[in-house]
């Protein structure tokens, strides 16, 4: 770490899987500490397990990178080495994140045949059990975010309301206008718990008179988040906020995590994640 930074600080971390590719991830991470009025932390993570460089390369770079940095009150870089994974677990006490802003390489790209901690599916596999958020966009996205309209999914599960904190958060401090997208269930207990969770949400968003609208969808059979992707799309939304699989069994994790079809969208809608556990890291406001 380059600069002093206080115990009772929380950061948005920009984390930089490739060093060749950056300036998409920095100029999102800029967005959203512009957004919530947060200091913003460069880290790069040398992790052997995939293509990388060395801590010293690393840090040459990071500097360089760092000192254009414009328009926030504290920005600074970090280097570490050790296994992707552990690190990202442990950025809420190692750098006091609140939020990891990242982005992924085309899984298309043939030309590409070294290991990469940017490859989407190698990216949620390391990120699956973060105890903090995270954003993920493609590498193509060149605009800056304008956090204009934000679609959040909501569904019949408890943890579906854990997301509206972050809802929340784009329409108190960057006046988005939430879509608030959901489908209905013909089991009467599911239909119950949906209707819980929306009274949920409009409590709190009324409580913050934040701009929101209700979306049922006519399609009760796809997941609700796959109908988001093109739902955010069609309309111009900046991004879609999910929650990723609470309980993953082997299987999932291997095969069929619902949330790599999220992540690996065509439409490249870029997605915030929240992870579905009691220890997760929020926001001091």
């Amino acid at each position: 770490m380059s600069e002093k930074k206080e115990v009772k600080d929380q950061f948005i971390i920009a984390y930089l899987p490739d060093l060749d590719n950056t300036q998409t991830i920095i100029n999102n991470a800029i967005c959203f500490a512009k957004m919530l009025n947060k200091g913003l932390i460069l880290l790069y993570i040398s992790d052997k397990a995939y293509k990388c460089v060395s801590i010293t390369d690393a840090e040459i770079l990071l500097k360089e990178l760092s000192s254009k940095i414009t328009g926030i009150g504290f920005h600074s870089y970090c280097a570490i080495e050790g296994q992707t994974k552990d690190i990202i677990n442990k950025i809420p006490h190692l750098l006091s994140g609140v939020l990891l802003v990242s982005a992924t390489e085309d899984k298309t790209n043939a030309k590409v045949k070294e290991k990469l901690a940017s490859n989407p599916d190698i990216m949620l596999k390391n990120l699956y059990t973060s105890r903090i958020a995270y954003f993920i966009s493609s590498q193509n996205l060149n605009s800056n975010l304008p956090f204009n309209k934000v679609v959040m999914t909501i569904d019949n599960m408890r943890e579906s309301k854990e997301k509206v904190l972050w809802g929340s958060y784009f329409g108190r401090f960057a006046n988005s206008e939430v879509i608030v997208y959901y489908h209905n269930y013909k089991d009467e207990f599911y239909r119950h718990q949906l209707h819980y969770n929306i009274k949920f949400v409009m409590r709190m968003f009324d409580n913050f008179k934040i701009k929101y609208n209700l979306h049922l969808s006519s399609n009760s059979k796809t997941f609700v988040d796959y109908q988001a992707i093109d739902y955010a799309k069609e309309n111009n939304a900046d991004l879609i906020i999910c929650q990723t699989t609470k309980n993953k069994s082997w299987f999932e994790e291997l095969f069929t995590l619902k949330e790599r079809k999220v992540i690996n969208n065509s439409q490249q809608v870029p997605v915030l994640f929240v992870n579905p556990r009691e220890d997760l890291f929020i926001l001091c406001e």
